[in-house]
């Protein structure tokens, strides 16, 4: 049963003895919660159970949301994981998503965004530079596709819910972002479609992708 839910939920883009990389689909929670429902059926379950047969550790070390797919990077190892998450806390690795708006932007047109967001229980709301924590998002608007505007995205800190908050804030819609932007699609068009992480993080490899699915030039 884990195996046919396995292969539906994530794609192995790369493996070492340090890390895994993987493609998260979409509609996948990245780790465990205390929901019966999800409980086993998270990315997190799925690759501790692939890694657990070759006796090997896992251990998270960024997130993505439910709806969002893309590229994750996890650690095999307690101080890989701990070297890794010093290098998004620096912010020093590179995070490229890309997103469909239903809006119709000019293309070229480039946007940058700083705002401050605080985190209340299970909601972000936009705050203010005492509470919340800056968050810096750049957009490039890069062609059109049948159903809206193709943007690249780059984001220079990791909030939750950050990317989302910032297209809100210019006055956009995000195809299919239910919650905060009421839109109703197949899917919310968000994906991380590459990682990259500094020399300093020690990894073999430092750049994990996969091919963009909405824009056509990077």
């Amino acid at each position: 049963m884990i195996q046919n839910k396995d292969k539906v939920a994530y794609t192995i883009l790369y493996e070492d003895e340090d890390v895994i990389a993987v493609y998260k689909k979409r509609d996948v929670l990245s780790i465990r919660t205390l929901d019966k429902k999800t409980f086993s059926h998270n990315l997190y379950h799925y690759l501790h159970e692939y890694l657990g047969v070759k006796n090997e550790k896992l251990f998270i070390v960024h997130r993505l949301d439910y709806e969002t797919s893309g590229v994750m990077v996890f650690a095999k190892k307690p101080e890989v994981k701990e070297k890794l998450q010093r290098c998004f806390e620096a912010h020093t690795v590179g995070r490229f998503y890309e997103a469909v708006l239903s809006d119709h932007l000019d293309l070229g047109a480039h946007f940058h965004v700083v705002q401050y967001l605080e985190e209340k229980g299970q909601k972000v709301v936009v705050s203010d530079k005492e509470h919340g924590k800056e968050s810096v998002t750049d957009f490039d608007v890069t062609n059109y596709i049948q159903i809206g505007t193709a943007v690249a995205v780059t984001i220079a800190t990791g909030r939750r819910n950050q990317i989302r908050l910032a297209i809100k804030s210019l006055g956009y819609t995000l195809l299919g972002d239910k919650r905060l932007a009421k839109s109703e699609a197949k899917r919310m068009y968000l994906n991380e479609y590459k990682l990259t992480f500094p020399p300093e993080s020690g990894l073999k490899a430092t750049t994990f992708e996969t091919a963009p699915l909405w824009i056509t030039k990077q």
